[in-house]
């Protein structure tokens, strides 16, 4: 729907020169916007802000004040001196807010300008002004507000976006944000995103309080899938850079970073208080409650074959036999193709079955802050909707053989399963722990420890069983465990040289996948065993001001972790599915941030990354492989592939600011992510192959774009923030499995006759995304958008027509991580009785991914693994409505997807329908 006439006019014939399109369209686009918002005169005591400020000394209350609002206060050091201030937290304009922050003090306020506030006694009595100390702003803005500042792209959600977005799965909190898509969102409660097409492998790392906890887990010969687990209501705010960062924590980060905060002190006690208690409950419809028992069945039981070969079920039933035969009996009665009614039990829209609470508790002392909260969650099979490309059985394909007739069902629709049928194995329960201590040794410095347990019990969908089987069960449930250990120490000194952090971590992972039901396991494949995964790993960072030519900011880092995954029962053999390594990185960075003057800002950095991976698990190599060596017994003596690398990668950026509020960028960013432990070591479906060298993947990312804060522009009262960028993302060396070339040895196993891990030549995504919000406090809207002008994937081997395609390369994992070519979304809402009742409606617009050619498909090649699942584009609808009659009490309702559509999700590995129409209902106690 964002389609610029002069981008389709253009891209064709003037690729290299998009970018100066895109600013012309911008610049039409937002001329009007621009010649109301430059004259509009700010004032500061009328312009809402969200504020996060604990109670604290007066003077450190001002300077986070400062900090917060971009202005100076100016007061007489004898004022504030062994003075308290009250706590200030939530949106408030900043009169507001030092109303609030001074209670109690004595002290009074007024605005000198737009940007400077004078405190002074109350009561003045005709005295003269005492001297003044100045509290300067620091440049910081708000995680919200840097979403429309400086250079490049991010976003950011807050608690209360979380709860907007509750859901039915835990990535539904991602919904609506553009440029980043949640895959295989209704599998297992895990994250895998995706921005901007990346993902998987590291390339966005879900950090949770800065620890890396991603796990690769197999989805059969569909490919596999990188997961992060995290309950939300333990979850006080997410960062979303888009595109590489010189962040310590970036190292690999070729897609984007997600950035997960754990609740702390201020997201529990309310202002002023030193303890705090948060109680929350939720109930969820369209689900059965409990999952179903193992083995039940839904959808249309016909089998997918592929090249001629049928995993398990019917291809074909048979009527009209012969009078008193046993043809059409058993497992050829044409009656085994329908679904059972067992499964079309959809509950009404408030039978509310599911359910989630937490409790979470805060208790805060001068030198110390105890916070634990506990999180539990449990959901049946969810059912689908009813409205949409729904399955309809064909059963027009007859032969005639004579003593029966033969029947070749085929199922027409996005997928096998009913309308509003119960899909199988959609079930998850989890339970999460968080205890967390901060220490505050000193008033510059902060130590943090923090530990999360999750656990959970889930069905898997397995891609196998929703495509090519001919039965689609429940099975037994998957199991995982995680175990995070944070440590973070940070020391903001007032030195102009120090400003340094520190943070230590470990994550412990365990985990089961039951993929397949009992009557195809031998089927298929093997079930893989648990797994036992550990990371731990840091990163210490200083930043250092100067002041030679005008500001200038240089910040430096270290970043390591370590890896070790191996199989639960600690038994590893060359056949065993389950990964059996180590691997280390190592990466070091620098950059400086210059304001040569105030309207203009200039980066620059450059990181060094290295890497070392051994796979402890033997290759199987024939005799006849160039690459054996006879042991004792004649056969080839056990090889175990090693892996290293080094390289680094630069990035700039250059941000002019002619007017306040009004900002133009360019960005160039280049990063290097090393092969991962799964991509160097031996496991089902894929396994590195001797003699094929893994190099890192190389991301070159371009982005122009404007940033457009102002407040004031229709009323007093309103802030408009408006975004615009153009990016051209092209990742070099992309890393995916692939089938072997006809030149390449095969001769090392089964994996390596079959898939090959190798790099590709290049993987590039080139689109524009607009963000827009005004609010005017009763009245608040937000729109938001992707387009992609162009997907090119290119690889250069056997079997293969075109260099390039835009839909997929012969059995890679790529081939399910393409985004669609445009999505959008916008949320229109209101505030009313004194702002204690929220409404809103919600929608959201997903368009197909690229079509897959009838001939000449290149991903068909050979058995056709991980081939693309099409998805039909779909706009969701949903409603909401949030009463808060007081600081302790309140009550959220929600209906997604009112108008009850069956669609696939984009970015599914597996053809299975999203939830139907879906209640939540759930309330807040806030002491």
């Amino acid at each position: 729907m964002l389609d610029f006439p002069c981008f389709s006019r253009y891209i064709a014939r003037f690729s290299r020169s998009i970018e100066w399109c895109f600013l012309r369209a911008a610049c039409v686009l937002l001329l009007g916007l621009i010649s109301v918002a430059v004259p509009a005169q700010e004032r500061a005591g009328g312009t809402p802000l969200s504020f996060d400020i604990a109670s604290q000394p007066l003077h450190l209350a001002l300077d986070e004040f400062a900090r917060q609002t971009g202005m100076q206060v100016s007061a007489g050091a004898d004022l504030v001196a062994e003075q308290q201030s009250s706590s200030v937290s939530g949106r408030y304009t900043p009169g507001q807010a030092l109303e609030v922050l001074l209670q109690g003090t004595g002290l009074r306020w007024y605005f000198l300008g737009d940007a400077t506030v004078v405190l002074q006694q109350a009561e003045r009595n005709g005295s003269a002004m005492l001297p003044k100390v100045q509290v300067k702003a620091a440049t910081e803005t708000s995680p919200r507000e840097a979403a429309y500042s400086g250079a490049g792209s991010s976003n950011y959600l807050s608690q209360s976006d979380i709860e907007r977005n509750r859901g039915l799965s835990v990535g539904d909190m991602f919904r609506g944000t553009t440029g980043v898509l949640v895959a295989e969102n209704r599998n297992s409660g895990g994250l895998n995103i995706n921005i901007r097409g990346m993902q998987g492998q590291g390339r966005v790392p879900v950090l949770v309080d800065g620890a890396r906890q991603e796990t690769t887990v197999n989805r059969g010969y569909a490919g596999a899938t990188s997961r992060s687990y995290v309950d939300p209501d333990l979850i006080g705010g997410v960062s979303i850079d888009k595109g590489p960062t010189m962040d310590p924590q970036g190292t690999g980060a070729t897609g984007g970073l997600v950035s997960m905060k754990t609740l702390n002190a201020d997201d529990i006690a309310k202002p002023g208080n030193t303890w705090g208690l948060r109680v929350r409950g939720a109930l969820v419809g369209n689900n059965s409650g409990t999952p179903a028992e193992p083995g039940t069945s839904a959808g249309y039981a016909v089998a997918r074959a592929r090249s001629g070969i049928s995993l398990g079920g019917q291809n074909s039933y048979r009527v009209d036999c012969r009078a008193g035969s046993s043809l059409c009996s058993g497992e050829h009665d044409i009656a085994n193709v329908y679904g059972t009614d067992e499964t079309l039990d959809r509950p009404d829209l408030l039978d509310l079955k599911g359910h989630a609470y937490s409790v979470a508790g805060i208790w805060r002392l001068p030198w110390v802050d105890l916070i634990a909260a506990y999180a539990s969650r449990e959901q049946g099979n969810y059912y689908a909707g009813k409205d949409g490309p729904t399955p309809s059985l064909d059963l027009s394909e007859r032969y005639n053989r004579g003593f029966y007739t033969e029947v070749r069902p085929r199922v027409e629709g996005a997928s096998r399963f009913r309308a509003e049928e119960r899909i199988v194995n959609s079930n998850y329960t989890s339970d999460s722990l968080l205890l967390k201590t901060t220490f505050y040794p000193a008033d510059e410095q902060t130590l943090e420890f923090s530990y999360l347990q999750y656990d959970s019990d889930y069905g898997e969908l397995m891609p196998s069983q929703l495509i090519w089987l001919g039965r689609i069960r429940q099975t037994e449930n998957s199991t995982v465990s995680v175990d995070t250990y944070t440590g973070r120490y940070q020391w903001e000194s007032e030195r102009d040289w120090l400003d340094l952090e520190l943070r230590l971590w470990l994550t412990d992972t365990e985990s089961l996948n039951n993929s397949y039901s009992e009557n195809q396991a031998e089927l298929l494949a093997q079930r893989p065993g648990a797994e036992h995964y550990q990371r731990h790993g840091g990163d210490l960072s200083n930043t250092m001001q100067f002041e030679p030519w005008g500001e200038l900011e240089w910040r430096y880092g270290l970043a390591w972790q370590f890896e070790d995954v191996k199989p639960e029962n600690d038994e590893t053999t060359a056949s065993s599915p389950v990964r059996d390594g180590e691997r280390e990185e190592w990466s070091a960075f620098t950059a400086l941030k210059w304001k040569p003057v105030s309207a203009l800002t200039l980066e620059t950095g450059i990181r060094y990354t290295r890497y070392d991976s051994d796979d402890r698990k033997p290759v199987q190599l024939r005799q006849d492989s160039p690459y054996c060596q006879s042991a004792e017994q004649g056969d080839c003596a056990d090889l175990f592939l090693s892996s290293s690398n080094s390289g680094s990668a630069p990035m700039a950026s250059i941000l002019w600011e002619p007017w306040q509020g009004i900002q133009f960028y360019a960005q160039y960013v280049e990063a290097l992510r090393m092969p991962s432990l799964f991509e160097t070591t031996a496991g089902f479906s894929v396994a590195a192959s001797p003699g094929v060298t893994l190099k890192p993947e190389h991301a070159k990312n371009r982005e122009v774009g404007f940033n457009l804060m102002k407040n004031g522009v229709l009323s007093e009262d309103d802030a408009l923030r408006f975004k615009a960028a153009y990016f051209h993302n092209r990742t070099e060396d992309y890393l995916t499995r692939t089938i072997p070339n006809a030149w390449e040895d095969t001769s090392a196993g089964q994996n390596a006759a079959m898939f090959r891990m190798r790099n590709i030549d290049s993987v590039a995504f080139q689109g524009a995304e607009l963000s827009l919000e005004y609010d005017i406090g009763w009245l608040f809207a937000e729109l938001s958008g992707t387009r992609y002008f162009d997907i090119e994937l290119c690889h250069a081997g056997s079997y293969r027509r075109d260099y390039c395609t835009d839909y997929g390369i012969a059995t890679s994992y790529v081939n399910n991580m393409l985004p669609p070519n445009s999505e959008a979304s916008a949320t229109l809402g209101t505030r009313l009785f004194s702002r204690t009742l929220e409404l809103g409606v919600k929608a959201q617009w997903m368009g197909e991914r690229n079509q897959v050619p009838e001939y000449n498909n290149q991903t068909e090649t050979g058995l056709g693994f991980a081939t693309p699942i099409p998805w039909h584009r779909y706009t969701l609808v949903d409603v909401y409505a949030t009463w808060e009659p007081s600081d302790t009490f309140s009550l959220d309702f929600a209906v997604d997807n009112v108008t009850d559509q069956y669609y696939l999700d984009a970015l599914s590995l597996g053809m299975v329908p999203a939830p139907g129409r879906t209640a939540t209902l759930s309330a807040t106690l806030h002491f």
